[in-house]
């Protein structure tokens, strides 16, 4: 005589690990221009177009939330190596209101952590100037309790970069 036994799965129960995350493919795609910033409560992905940019990835280690802010290295002039003080002025203030804009979107996290990409250009000619800015920006970072992991940068082709707060990665598209 064959018996066949059918069992439901066993309940989720709170000791037991959760089931795998959703891949990224599956996540919504939220783009990020150049002088704004975006925050995500939930799981997603932050996507930017580096061009003579510096994007800025903030997440924390343990809760979900995190964002990018999205920087714009632009001369005084033509032919200066440094950013006028509008322009860091106003970058600072942009990555203000984004760890703002997470403080309150995530108020238990405590374990805030940066990943920063510089792209200095096709040419590479905004290196002395993106390098100041960056030094500004990872400052003010710093200074805001949050621990840097990842700075690198390049030249050369318009990168597109996709951030994933929920797990902290970051990778070229």
């Amino acid at each position: 005589m064959d018996v066949k036994v059918y069992c439901a799965p066993p309940p989720h129960h709170g000791l037991m690990p959760k089931p795998a995350p959703p891949p990224a493919a599956a996540l919504p795609v939220h783009d990020v221009a150049v002088d704004h910033f975006e925050v995500l409560r939930d799981d997603g992905v932050l996507r930017a177009r580096l061009d003579g940019s510096i994007v800025v990835c903030l997440y924390d280690a343990v809760e979900e939330a995190g964002g990018m802010v999205h920087l714009r290295i632009l001369p005084t002039m033509l032919g200066s190596t440094e950013a006028s003080d509008e322009t860091l002025a106003a970058d600072l203030l942009l990555l203000d209101r984004c760890l703002a804009a997470l403080r309150v979107a995530a108020p238990a996290a405590k374990n805030w952590q940066a990943r920063l990409v510089t792209h200095y250009g096709a040419d590479g000619l905004l290196q002395p100037i993106g390098r100041g800015v960056l030094h500004s920006v990872t400052h003010a970072i710093e200074d805001s309790g949050v621990l840097v992991v990842q700075s690198d940068g390049e030249s050369g082709a318009p990168v597109l970069i996709g951030f994933r707060p929920a797990m902290g990665q970051l990778r070229r598209l």
